[in-house]
């Protein structure tokens, strides 16, 4: 069996290595070409096996209360959803990652996936937030990060105040796509191209988060968001059934 820290250092060197080599192929032009294999009807095929499967471990955790290879689950979900979630960073359409899909004109995996994939994120959370602690990948690397670097700095903001602003804000942007605003206008770039604001961005949390234990997942995160709302909703239910 492997020690708690080797299985750390695998993932964080594979989740890296992986990811870089993946941001450098989709900064290319010809990146469509190069992976393929990521727009095809197969790789969908995967993403959607996958879910299932999620939702299958779930259901054997809540049955047996354990899940001991957890982290070659983390490691295999990477590798199938890294390039999902990461690749919108470096190949949108739009200014703003993730939040327009609805009205691509050329979607990307995530984008292909997106309603699907998101709706499973949030559902497989019910449970004692399944998905962020066990399967998710951006969690999976910052947990990393935290074990490596062992430091605890913390922002001067309340858990889950910055995350709910990006949360409402991401509402604002897809409430556009609805109402055919064209203030969607604003946010189009011109084709395809390295969007260095973004990109920097991205940088910075990923530095941050050796400082600051799981900072993308606390401060940006809207599918954590979802399920601290929704966390605390079930707390104050509970409490008003035992105050009764």
């Amino acid at each position: 069996m492997l020690r708690e820290d080797k299985k750390t250092i695998i993932l964080f060197f594979v989740f890296f290595l992986f990811g870089s080599s993946l941001s450098l192929a989709a900064a290319h032009a010809d990146a469509i070409y190069r992976l393929r294999f990521l727009w095809s009807n197969n790789f969908q095929l995967l993403v959607k096996i996958a879910i299932i499967l999620a939702f299958c471990f779930l259901i054997f955790q809540l049955l047996t209360r354990k899940m001991s290879i957890r982290w070659i689950l983390k490691l295999i979900y990477g590798m199938i959803f890294i390039p999902i979630l990461l690749l919108p960073v470096f190949r949108c359409y739009f200014k703003v990652p993730y939040v327009f899909c609805r009205v691509c004109p050329d979607r990307c995996p995530w984008g292909m996936s997106r309603a699907f994939v998101f709706s499973s994120f949030l559902i497989l959370n019910l449970s004692g937030r399944f998905w962020c602690t066990s399967l998710c990948p951006f969690g999976a690397f910052q947990n990393c990060q935290t074990q490596i670097s062992k430091q605890n700095f913390k922002l001067p903001l309340r858990d889950y105040f910055s995350v709910y602003m990006v949360l409402l804000l991401t509402a604002w942007m897809y409430s556009l796509t609805l109402s055919g605003s064209q203030a969607l206008a604003y946010f189009e770039s011109v084709g395809y191209k390295w969007m260095g604001v973004t990109v920097f961005i991205a940088a910075l949390i990923l530095i941050a988060a050796f400082f600051i234990p799981r900072f993308w997942c606390r401060y940006f995160c809207p599918v954590g968001a979802i399920a601290e709302l929704i966390s605390g909703l079930k707390r104050r239910f509970m409490k008003s059934e035992i105050s009764k």
